[in-house]
Order: C-alpha cells, then structure tokens, then sequence
C-alpha cells in the first residue's frame, strides 16, 4: 500500500474532463481516460513502487457527492495531477422528441448549396432515410396490400419506433437541447455552463501552476463556452504588475497578422508563442491558468451549422467576438494605418486582450478520427482550423479498434499500437516540459 506523500511544496496540476453526449455515469468517463493517459503511461512515473495507482479523494468543485477527484503522485518532473471531471448529464433532462425535430428542422431544410462540402454527403444520406421513411409509412396504411403480415408489421413497427425514440430522446436529445437555443433549452444551458464556469474557477482558487480543460464530443463545445465566459472574468486581471511586459503579446499578434495575411506558420510556432504569452500574462500578475484546450472528436468542426446559420453568419459571430476563435481575432483601429490588434487600448504600449481572446495565452489542439464513407473514422469529429481559426493545431489519429469503424467513442480506448492514446499523451505534456526550468529525460 503506497502512503500519500501531501508535501506544500510540490508543484500542481489540474485536468478537466468533459464528457460528451448519452447516458452518461459520473466517474466512468474520468477513470478510463486516467487509465490511458496515467495509469499505463508508465514512462511518466517515478520508480518507485506503486507509483501507476492514484488516490480517489472527495471532489468539491461540484455539490454532487457522485465525482471524486483522482490525485496521482509526482511523475518524473515533481509534478502531481488532480484529475477532475464536469459532469453534466444531471441537468440535461426532460428531452422529449419536439426538441430533437426542432433542432433538425433547420439544420436539413436549406438549400443544397448552403450545405458545408464536407457534410454534404452526410446531408442526402439523411434526406435519403426520412424520404424512405415516409414511403414505408405511407405503404403500411395501404391495407388492401401490405407488405408484411398484419402482426409482424405491428410488432416490427413497435420495436424500431421503441428503439429510434430512445436514441432520439437519451443521445441525440443532449446534442439537440445544447446546440438549439430555443425558448424550451434556455436553462437546460444556463445550468451546465453555469456549473462549468464555477467548476474552472474553483480551480483557479486552489493555486494550479497549470490547468488543461479536455472536451470530448459534445463536452468540447461545452468546454469552449465554458472558457469563453471564464476568461471574461481574468482578462483584466494583472494586479500586482509595476510595469507590464508587453514583448510576447507583441509577438504574438504580430503572428496573428501573418497568419491572417498568409504568410508561413507551423502549429508548433503558433503554440510556442501563444505559451510564452502565457507565462508573459502569469508574469504580470494574471491569474489565468489554462494552457490547454484539448479537443476530441469535437461537432464544433460542423460549427458553420451546429452554431450559426452557415459560414456567412459565422464569420459574423466571430467579428463580433460572440465566439472565441484561436489565434484571437484582430480588430483594425481607427489608426493610419490602422493597427490589427486582439489587446486594448492601441493607442498605448500597456495593453489588455479583448473578452475573446481567450486563445492568447490559451493553446488549442484538436484530436481527431478521419472519416471515410460514413462509418470509418469519426464522423462527428473533425478538422476546426477552417472554421475557428488557423491557430487550431488539428491532428488526425488512428487506432485499430473495431478496424477503425464508428470511433467516436475511442479516444482514450486502449488497443494495439495505439497510436490514438499516445497523441493524447504527447498533448497533454502531463510533465509539462515546455516549462521555463525544465529539464527532464
């Protein structure tokens, strides 16, 4: 039996898991992603015995008494993890099919030319199935001429209505209630992203060095509200400061005009530069602690639909810093020339990033399964640097479970070579090696 070691001194972590859509158990989610990205990585523990376990200990973030916090001991760099999970599959209740059609409503009734080319397959596949369905409804009410006997069309019709509501209702009803902002979903929202919100300021109170927020589905787009609206509330915050360092913000935007202007970036540019503002902003006085945010197999790569009208209105919400996109976006000042600038005031060297730059400091990396013919890869998932901003680092993964078929599920599914978990790992730099300082093999 290993004994916890509860020494002030050692530096400390946290990792924020958002699970995704579904009947979701409190703690499920969090132990099988512990298991993958702790537990076997056993090239992160010290060598000592027992070092792969980790202690369950009570979670007050939330006023659920179902979540627990999992504390691992000090990896090799001296550094101790808290992992955390929001769970949010509590306040999403009372689904009913008329939130799921109301949903779809908009999303299938448009023009074909309005539909994002990579959707578009997934677009008359669906018009394909209802078209089909409506014909088999329609050809049951033909009693002179059925074309199945009177019962076993009944018990037939009975089982797939029985199976079709319940997945409507208890998994695509999360998505549908989430993403639809209608009247009836209002405080469905304002529940979860309340309670996020809360959940990362607490973490904030608790002295983190570093804090990494990983959405999985579903949990992504809740996640990036869920910064959005925290960072509303440290953007200002450099308290402390006797004369701010401005060189890194500098930097950095000046790389966000380059990348606007397309002149020649990599990911790992764009996240060296966004982590040096970070620790720029820690510097003079911020209290903002995010470094990351991870994305798996996150529905924001449809975000052109899933959040706005189409691309148009997108690119509106955006510009008008409704959402938060990574590198931040820039806004011209009334200057000659004008300066493109995601910090104010411009006129002035000591400046404050806007409520939507919370990707300054913060960086972004998207996993995800590329899709093929529907049903290889993930289809939900995808690329997000065409929609919410080049800074997205966008890695594709692979793993072999299942051969690859229906991977929504497997981000952090152990199987093989995989090559799927170890990109997790590798993201989360749960030693934290880009850290000033450190050195370790």
């Amino acid at each position: 039996m290993m004994i916890e070691n509860s020494g002030g001194n050692v530096p400390k972590q946290a990792v924020l898991l958002i699970h995704g859509i579904g009947e979701q158990k409190p703690m499920d989610s969090l132990r099988g992603f512990v298991e993958a990205v702790w537990t076997t990585a056993t090239n992160l523990h010290k060598d000592y015995k027992g070092s792969n376990i980790y202690w369950s200990k009570p979670y007050k973030l939330t006023n659920t008494f179902e979540l627990r916090r999992l504390t691992t001991p000090e990896n090799k760099a001296g550094i101790r993890t808290d992992f955390f999970e929001l769970y949010w599959a509590h306040l999403m209740h009372g689904n009913k099919l008329r939130h799921v059609f109301g949903w779809l409503r908009p999303l299938l009734i448009r023009w074909p030319w309005k539909v994002p080319a990579h959707l578009q397959l997934v677009y008359w596949v669906l018009l394909s199935l209802i078209s089909v369905g409506i014909f088999f409804a329609y050809q049951a009410t033909m009693f002179n001429e059925p074309l199945l006997p009177p019962w076993l069309s009944g018990v037939a019709g009975v089982t797939v209505l029985t199976v079709i509501t319940g997945i409507l209702e208890n998994i695509v009803g999360d998505a549908a209630r989430y993403l639809h902002p209608a009247p009836t979903n209002v405080q469905r929202r304002n529940e979860i992203r309340a309670m996020g919100v809360e959940v990362l300021r607490s973490l904030h109170e608790r002295n983190y060095e570093r804090i990494i927020v990983v959405g999985h589905s579903l949990g992504s787009v809740i996640g990036l509200d869920v910064l959005y609206h925290t960072w509303i509330e440290f953007n200002r915050d450099t308290k402390g400061a006797q004369a701010p360092k401005m060189d890194k913000l500098n930097e950095l935007e000046q790389l966000a005009r380059d990348i606007v202007d397309k002149k020649d970036y990599s990911a790992d540019l764009v996240q060296s530069a966004q982590h040096a503002y970070f620790h720029e902003l820690k510097s003079n006085g911020g209290r903002w602690r995010v470094t990351d945010f991870v994305t798996l197999g996150s529905p924001l790569a449809h975000a052109e639909v899933l959040l706005a009208h189409d691309r148009g209105n997108l690119k509106r919400k955006i510009e008008d810093r409704e959402i938060a996109t990574c590198l931040p976006a820039l806004e011209a000042s009334l200057h000659k020339p004008p300066k493109r600038l995601f910090s104010y005031p411009p006129d002035k060297e000591e400046r404050i990033p806007h409520h939507a730059a919370v990707f300054g400091p913060t960086r972004w990396t998207n996993l995800y399964f590329p899709c093929r013919f529907l049903v290889w890869g993930d289809l939900v998932g995808g690329k997000l640097k065409q929609v919410l901003g080049e800074g997205v680092n966008d890695r594709p993964v692979r793993t072999g479970r299942w051969l690859g078929l229906l991977s929504h599920t497997n981000y952090w599914k152990l199987h093989g070579t995989n090559q799927h978990v170890e990109e997790l790992r590798c993201t989360l730099n749960l030693l934290d090696q880009d850290r000033p300082g450190t050195n370790v093999a």
